[in-house]
């Protein structure tokens, strides 16, 4: 698996936050069992203490002494422990005074019969060594810290006093400890433990997540590959290129919009194509006709007069509109038309135009009328490209309006307020739906009542269009009410 690929990114990152995540939760756990540990052994230490202090001091209200710690070492740790299990405590006082007369009837070298009952009571601390191993060191210090029983010394810098009460008297010191060295190999063994747990868990998570992620990766890459594969394909030109991600979420609108985009350049490629096919056939045919006159004149078949000099003037004329309305589109297409932007007059423009186009209404016998509301109506734009394009507009309606026909010009505010629509309808003949559709297209024009002996080369609509969408409008055709075609441009108010 190739570290630069997008599977080995996602699951390398997934492993990563998982194991941050993970030895995160490890570290804070461990954190707080220790806290939690240590809380728990202060709370073990200070309630063995206390009832460490409450026996002792039992015990001397009992004796009124401690000699017996000394005389049998056995009766000192059998308090300890029982204070440590929490047992009740003996009762010390028959017990001690019994071993002491039983010691004084008896001679040197012969058990003493109170051996049984200490040899039973430290049997009881025998039994779980554990415990004694684990307990603080303990040492009993007298009234006047003399030493009594115990292995802590008095001045030891890890120890810690307390007193031993009798009748609001001091009768002693308990002195113990505060690191006891016995106790700390469990609490190693068990951080040791903790450790190797939270080990394993992170080992667990980071199987499970390798498990896991990897079908993940899988149902990610997968529309990537497909979306890549297509796109190569599209890349060397084949437009029929598809991807099948059938997701709705974000991948499968990708994968739509890449064929919603194949298919705008499948279709943009067929019309480039079929642009050049109709400029060139544009092009040849004037350049067809002035070269056969030419050579007809200089074959000497026709002469150099007046009606052929006219014919070849024609053509050429024809020949450089059509050359200027290829570039004028260019340039519309590139967005290099320049445009010099000011308030302009909708009323004055639009009155304007009708005077310019009313000769050649009249030569057909077309009558132009208009609907202009009394207040002034502003846009922002190019004077003289909107000119233009309602020039194209007007020579469009009267080019394929039926002689003795009408025209009608309207101008109305959108009920937002926001725009002007200008409207441009002319009588029969009308166009189909579809034929309404391709008006804007280059060099189209309709094969039969709307052919190229009426209109021009077929590329004023489509620099029509151009110029509206620079000046931020939109422009429409449907059918018109009089019978032919309704051209309706929406312009932003400027006020």
């Amino acid at each position: 698996m190739q570290m630069t690929s997008i599977k080995s990114k996602v699951l390398l990152l997934f492993l990563t936050i998982t194991a941050v995540v993970v030895l995160s939760m490890a570290l804070l756990m461990k954190f707080g069992f220790n806290q939690g540990f240590t809380e728990y052994k202060k709370s073990l230490e200070k309630e063995l203490n206390s009832r460490m202090v409450t026996s002792l001091e039992t015990y001397y209200n009992d004796q009124q002494s401690w000699e017996a710690f000394k005389e049998d070492p056995r009766i000192w740790h059998e308090l300890i422990f029982n204070s440590a299990t929490d047992s009740r405590m003996m009762d010390q006082t028959g017990q001690q005074n019994k071993a002491k007369r039983k010691a004084k009837r008896h001679n040197q070298g012969r058990n003493p019969p109170h051996q049984g009952a200490t040899h039973k009571r430290a049997s009881n601390s025998a039994r779980n060594p554990e415990l004694r191993r684990v307990l603080p060191a303990y040492t009993l210090f007298n009234q006047q810290r003399q030493w009594v029983i115990g292995p802590v010394e008095w001045d030891h810098p890890d120890s810690r006093r307390l007193k031993l009460e009798n009748k609001g008297l001091v009768v002693g010191y308990l002195v113990y400890d505060k690191k006891p060295k016995a106790g700390q190999m469990p609490d190693k063994q068990f951080n040791k433990t903790i450790w190797m747990v939270l080990l394993m868990i992170t080992g667990v998570m980071a199987l499970v997540v390798l498990l896991f992620t990897l079908p993940v990766t899988n149902y990610l890459i997968k529309p990537i590959r497909s979306l890549n594969l297509a796109t190569k394909k599209a890349a060397a030109g084949d437009y029929f290129a598809r991807t099948s991600i059938n997701r709705k979420d974000e991948l499968g609108q990708l994968g739509q919009n890449f064929n919603v985009l194949t298919d705008t350049l499948r279709s943009n490629a067929e019309l480039h194509k079929k642009m050049m096919a109709d400029i060139s056939h544009e092009l040849r045919t004037p350049v067809a006709v002035l070269l056969a006159e030419i050579e007809a004149i200089q074959d000497g078949i026709h002469q150099a007069d007046t009606k052929n000099m006219n014919l070849l003037h024609r053509q050429t004329s024809a020949l450089k509109h059509l050359i200027n309305d290829l570039h004028q589109l260019s340039l519309t297409d590139l967005g290099s038309m320049q445009y010099k932007m000011e308030s302009i007059n909708l009323n004055d423009l639009l009155l304007g135009v009708v005077d310019s186009m009313s000769l050649s209404a009249s030569n057909k016998k077309i009558t132009i009328s208009h609907s202009l509301p009394p207040e002034q109506l502003h846009v922002l734009g190019d004077k003289n490209r909107l000119l233009q394009m309602f020039v194209n507009l007007m020579t469009n309606a009267i080019s394929y309006t039926d002689a003795g026909g009408k025209i009608l010009i309207s101008v109305n505010q959108e009920s937002s307020g926001k725009f002007h629509i200008i409207q441009i309808e002319d009588s029969a003949p009308g166009l189909l739906p579809h034929e309404m559709e391709q008006m804007f297209d280059r060099l189209y024009r309709k094969e039969t009542s709307r052919n190229k002996k009426l209109g021009g080369s077929g590329l004023g609509l489509a620099i029509t269009k151009n110029i509206v969408e620079a000046h931020h409008g939109t422009i429409e055709a449907k059918s018109s009410e009089l019978g032919g075609v309704n051209l309706t441009v929406r312009l932003p108010e400027y006020v």
